[in-house]
């Protein structure tokens, strides 16, 4: 439903969160602050899924516009969707665009199996190393059932790329599996939305291709206006290219339309970063840790938001979630006690660099610690190495979301982004405070 452009959708995430809530279509719809809800019934016989749809507006009053039955062979449910958001618009009075109309005519069956498995790939990930790995046993299994199906490929490519740029991988490994897998999704289907969206993520990521990367998150979003996803990481690009006015209104439509998505929360949080708002962005990381004390990326957002305001407590705490699997904590939290923040990350950082002696450490990840130790040389050096290995964190170096600013007027700092051929940072950017 998302490609109907006359529509806000919310996204799945968000709507999902009520299934089984028991509460009321108008309380939903609230929460949700939308005017209508789409509610369905679900039921499996055999190989057949029947789905009764409900259409019900709630302004000015509640009032059922129609309800109606399917049952189709599970393997023509992406067909069903798409007949069923037609209906829903011939319905509310919306008269599709050529464009809709060309989309929604398409046909596509899935085996069964491989929809589920993309599925649950697609619920399995919280950016945790463990999750990562799970989704993509999920969508490898879903391949061989269904290898002439681009979404698989586009969430093994977008699947492939979170482990980069988490640094659980190098890049050596991880990117001829990316540019594989979304050159197969493009190949297959040029009009699935998600496929321009993993497509412009890797070009200001992998390739620094910043005028390639706006053009694929644009005819993403002329696929698909209401997918979050691809507003919230063109936001990110904003950003990047130092274009702030523009960026903090698309990750604020981005999270109206999935707010209650913990993933959403957390992608906005890096923008409200890189603008200055460093306290909006650590009430929602706090809100998605709270909620689940085991999401990973939330703390990521924690230690950064919470280094702003020298909380070195909270600091130690977030990179204690991040670091855990790499680092000896019981010595570090010693040394805290008896030391103090900086010799506690002096300890972080010597264990990192004896790890990266005969393995992977992610260089921005580095150079960020070495400037929470007020070591400018340091990070500079592993600012290079992310620069010669082609980081996927680079790009943000000169936002204020990866501490480095008190490196902005630095030249070698000036050097590297003149390399990168991105515009010099913006001494004060938009502050929402």
């Amino acid at each position: 439903m998302g490609r109907l452009g006359a529509l806000r959708v919310t996204g799945k995430n968000s709507s999902s969160i009520f299934k089984d809530s028991g509460k009321s279509a108008p309380d939903i719809a609230r929460e949700l602050d939308v005017e209508a809800l789409v509610e369905p019934a679900v039921m499996f016989y055999g190989d057949s899924i029947i789905i009764q749809i409900k259409l019900i507006a709630l302004y000015p009053q509640e009032r059922q516009l129609f309800v109606e039955d399917y049952m189709v062979d599970r393997s023509q449910v992406l067909n069903l969707f798409s007949k069923i958001s037609k209906q829903i618009a011939d319905e509310i009075l919306i008269e599709l665009s050529p464009e809709e109309e060309r989309l929604f005519a398409k046909s596509r069956t899935v085996d069964r199996e491989a929809y589920d498995d993309y599925l649950k790939a697609l619920g399995a990930i919280d950016f945790s190393r463990e999750s990562l790995y799970k989704a993509m046993e999920y969508l490898n299994h879903a391949v061989e059932k269904e290898p002439d199906w681009a979404p698989l490929y586009a969430g093994l490519a977008l699947v492939w790329l979170d482990i980069q740029q988490m640094g659980l991988e190098p890049t050596s490994i991880t990117s001829p599996k990316i540019y594989a897998n979304i050159n197969k999704a493009l190949e297959l289907d040029p009009d699935f939305s998600d496929s321009h969206t993993s497509s412009a993520m890797i070009a200001y990521l992998m390739d620094w291709d910043w005028e390639k990367s706006e053009k694929e998150f644009l005819k993403a979003l002329a696929i698909n206006p209401s997918d979050a996803g691809s507003r919230v990481f063109y936001a990110h690009l904003l950003c990047i290219l130092q274009r702030y006015d523009e960026a903090l209104p698309q990750a604020q439509l981005a999270l109206e339309l999935d707010p209650l998505n913990p993933n959403m929360k957390l992608w906005t949080s890096f923008v409200l970063m890189a603008v200055g708002d460093f306290k909006s962005a650590l009430e929602l990381g706090e809100e998605v840790a709270a909620a689940d004390p085991n999401y990973y990326m939330a703390y990521s957002v924690i230690e950064n938001a919470a280094y702003y305001y020298k909380d070195y407590k909270r600091v130690m705490e977030a990179s204690k979630h991040l670091l855990a699997w790499q680092v000896d904590f019981k010595e570090v939290d010693r040394i805290f006690g008896e030391n103090g923040f900086v010799a506690a990350n002096e300890e972080i950082l010597r264990q990192l660099e004896l790890i990266a002696q005969n393995g992977f450490v992610a260089p921005v990840g580095m150079a960020q610690r070495y400037m929470m130790v007020d070591q400018a040389d340091q990070a500079l050096e592993w600012l290079e190495k992310g620069f010669e290995v082609r980081d996927p964190n680079m790009p943000y170096i000169a936002t204020k979301s990866y501490l480095l600013d008190s490196l902005f007027d630095h030249p070698g700092f000036m050097e590297i982004i003149q390399k990168m051929n991105l515009p010099f940072p913006i001494s004060e950017p938009v502050s929402t405070q």
